[in-house]
């Protein structure tokens, strides 16, 4: 059983369902696509949130901690584009502003930035940008 492990100040648990999608959706193309394992990666920026001690917010920054990072990048090159971006919602999540505009900044450099729901929706994703459809 998914617990929602919604913290205060709003930091998401990998408890959460967004968690066990996105772990789903991680075992499932390390398993269907071994030749890019490693390539598919998460980017760790849960707590980019500026409501955190100014102290450790600056040293992450410094760190290269840019807020609004996609959850799950594939550095497979695909139809022209560099990478695939996806950034992991349960089915009532949105998009904060900082993610929203760093989807506007990627997508204008090229990249493919998707938001994905479930793990069915990370196959269709997947296989479309691979092109195996």
């Amino acid at each position: 059983m998914i617990v929602e492990t919604e913290e205060k100040n709003g930091k998401r648990s990998h408890c959460s369902r967004e968690g066990k999608i996105q772990s789903d959706c991680v075992i499932w193309f390390h398993n269907s696509f071994p030749a890019y394992r490693g390539l598919l990666f998460h980017v760790p920026n849960e707590n980019d949130r500026s409501d955190s001690n100014p102290i450790q917010g600056a040293m992450r920054r410094s760190l290269g901690v840019v807020a609004g990072v996609s959850d799950l990048i594939l550095l497979v090159p695909r139809k022209g584009h560099g990478a695939l971006l996806i950034e992991m919602k349960d089915e009532k999540g949105k998009q904060r502003p900082a993610q929203q505009d760093w989807q506007k900044s990627v997508e204008s450099q090229g990249y493919v930035y998707r938001i994905c729901r479930s793990l069915d929706q990370f196959k269709e994703i997947i296989n479309e940008y691979l092109c195996l459809e």
